[in-house]
């Protein structure tokens, strides 16, 4: 046995628990599919946008894009217009040139070949702007819906909310990277096909019709030539034919590209979610284990596979063999009344063409069936993704209410934080703090603290009550896992503004947080995600918020990486920065009471349900001065 075919048997060896489909895909209908490829199409050759586009001194950048989308798209279908012109004087070409050869008319050979020159000379020339002009069309297209698409999922909190939703939203990186590149591409290639194959249809079919009036055809004593246009009839029954067994075989194709094209995302999540998590794995020991994770999802992107490739290998011998009968078809049809001296050789090769051609076209689902499937695929991606898109962003005025109503400070009132499925998770009956408090909430694990911050800071949906500030009040949520991009740690430091932060101060926050020995690698670019310890990256955060200097501070367990010493040193370096900042940690720690004014612990009410009470600290908060820390 061969290795690749006892892949398979090895892969279940190893991963005997194989990864079920957490969100099976939804059966493509090729209907539904055009109608959602009109959906997302139009948007782009009607939209308003400036285009931005500058050819040599010619300055078109505040032209609507759809101008220049049309322009190109009419550029497009009028080069094709005119190559199929072109076909046509061609199989005109073919009738006289073999006519030439067959009464061996050296003059008229030479003439026709002088004048197949041209026509060939011509269609290189049409064939090649036709490509690039699609190709300019289909990256202006890819542009504009990648940045429509990049502009709404980065919107807001959209982004964490669509994770939330799962379902149709899955992977948008690839949707946006992937699909819409294929999508613009395939949009153009299918509907620029359909249209000069319709226009074939039409030039080639009026030639056929007049050339079935004088060929003579009896079958089984009918004279077929009876019927007016006899020829055109018979090749679109042959293509009707085609068409619905092709169909009928690969009708699955669309739902199993779908298939693929998650389980290769799933895949493919599943090797990066690896690399970036490489530390914790191998101080674990847990490297076979993700071995069998990720065979496991592989053993799913094989099972799909293999599926596909018999799918298509059914469909490939039948549309194979369709097109290489097509190709002798019309010789076996006309065959008879040639060898019958009925008509000569060029009436036969122009004939012959002129029905080949309008069987081709009368056929082109069939040729063009596999990629009318992976299509659909796309299609349906995209368009979940963008269905997904607009019901979060539909939704994105539920939740907290927030109202710029106080002088100063913030007052929380009847606000109860939902679990997804519309569960009470935490309720806050009442809450008010003045600028300069420092207020700590406490509580088990899972009880909804992080979540409450969430909805206080405006990216958790399932909410309700209301949250009063003053007008303007800047609200900033430090994460536990902070957050380190990619770049220099000036540009980290100032995220996510783009306006330079000021380096005397970050040089002082720097050294007293100890961070002292990052100052003089500000300006250098590197994964400082990967660099920095955890602890380093919480201190690193910390000062992003002192040089934003916001009004409202969430820490979520902002300094749970750092020692009790180090802590106390931060809220106290804090406390010095933000003045009248007010701060709400979320935290375990008993030493955390005394760096606070105020103590808050969860606790059941009357109908059960987690509630956040005020308590008595133990401590009160007494900072001692800003001591700078060891570098």
């Amino acid at each position: 046995m061969t290795s690749h075919e006892s892949a398979p048997r090895r892969l279940d060896a190893l991963g005997s628990n194989r990864a079920s489909d957490p969100c099976p895909t939804p059966k493509v209908s090729i209907r539904a599919s055009l109608r959602d490829a009109w959906k997302l199409a139009i948007p782009y050759f009607v939209t308003r946008d400036a285009s931005g586009l500058r050819i040599g001194r010619l300055d078109l950048s505040r032209v609507q894009e759809r101008w220049i989308a049309g322009a190109l798209l009419g550029l497009v279908l009028a080069l094709n217009v005119a190559q199929v012109g072109v076909s046509v004087l061609v199989n005109q070409w073919n009738g006289r040139f073999f006519n030439a050869l067959q009464v061996k008319s050296l003059p008229a050979f030479t003439t026709e070949l002088g004048i197949f020159s041209i026509l060939a000379t011509i269609f290189v020339i049409l064939a090649a702007y036709e490509l690039y002009i699609t190709q300019l069309l289909v990256l202006r297209w890819r542009t504009w819906m990648t940045n429509r698409l990049l502009e709404r999922w980065t919107n807001g909190p959209i982004h964490y909310r669509l994770r939330l939703r799962g379902d149709e939203a899955d992977n948008p990186d690839q949707r946006i990277a992937e699909d819409v590149q294929q999508f613009a591409s395939g949009t153009l290639a299918i509907g620029v096909q359909l249209f000069s194959s319709a226009l074939s249809l039409v030039a080639f079919a009026g030639v056929l019709w007049g050339l079935s009036a004088g060929f003579p055809l009896r079958i089984f004593n009918f004279e077929l030539s009876s019927i007016p246009g006899y020829l055109v009839w018979l090749a679109l029954a042959y293509a009707i034919a085609g068409t619905a067994l092709a169909h009928w075989i690969g009708r699955p194709l669309a739902t199993l590209d779908a298939v693929r094209q998650r389980r290769e995302a799933d895949f493919r999540f599943g090797l990066v979610r690896l690399r970036e998590n490489a530390e914790p794995v191998a101080m674990l020991g847990g490297e076979t284990v993700e071995r069998n994770e990720l065979r496991s999802r592989f053993s799913l992107v094989y099972e799909n596979t293999m599926a596909l490739l018999k799918r298509r290998k059914m469909l490939t011998w039948f549309t194979a063999g369709y097109q290489q009968f097509s190709v002798v078809a019309p010789f076996l049809l006309l065959s008879p009344a040639y060898f019958a001296g009925n008509l000569g050789l060029g009436v036969l090769t122009q004939t012959s063409g002129a029905l080949g051609s309008v069987q081709d076209n009368l056929s082109i689902f069939v040729g063009l069936y596999t990629t009318i499937a992976d299509y659909s695929a796309v299609v349906s991606r995209l368009s979940g993704f963008d269905r997904s898109l607009a019901l979060v962003a539909k939704a994105s005025d539920t939740g907290v209410t927030r109202r710029a109503t106080m002088k100063s400070g913030i007052r929380i009132t009847d606000l109860v934080v939902n679990q997804v499925c519309g569960k009470p998770l935490l309720s806050v009956p009442s809450l008010e703090a003045r600028p300069g408090d420092h207020l700590l909430l406490t509580g088990p694990s899972g009880i909804g603290k992080t979540t409450l911050l969430r909805a206080l800071a405006g990216s958790w949906p399932h909410a309700s009550g209301t949250f009063e500030m003053a007008p303007g009040c800047r609200i900033m949520l430090m994460p536990q896992q902070p957050y380190i991009p990619w770049g220099t740690l000036n540009a980290a430091l100032a995220y996510p503004r783009s306006a330079p932060i000021c380096p005397e101060a970050t040089k002082r926050y720097l050294q007293s947080a100890g961070l002292g020995h990052l100052i003089e690698r500000l300006h250098e670019v590197a994964p400082w995600h990967r660099i920095l310890s955890i602890g380093e990256a919480q201190r690193l955060s910390l000062v992003r918020a002192m040089l934003a200097s916001p009004d409202v501070l969430f820490l979520d367990e902002a300094t749970s990486a750092v020692d009790e010493s180090t802590e106390q040193q931060l809220y106290a370096l804090l406390s010095s920065a933000l003045p009248a900042a007010i701060i709400v940690s979320v935290g375990h720690r008993a030493n955390l009471q005394g760096l606070h004014d105020r103590y808050f612990a969860v606790a059941r009410d009357s109908a059960g349900i987690p509630e956040l009470q005020e308590r008595q600290c133990e401590t009160s908060r007494s900072l001692a001065r800003i001591s700078t820390m060891p570098s």
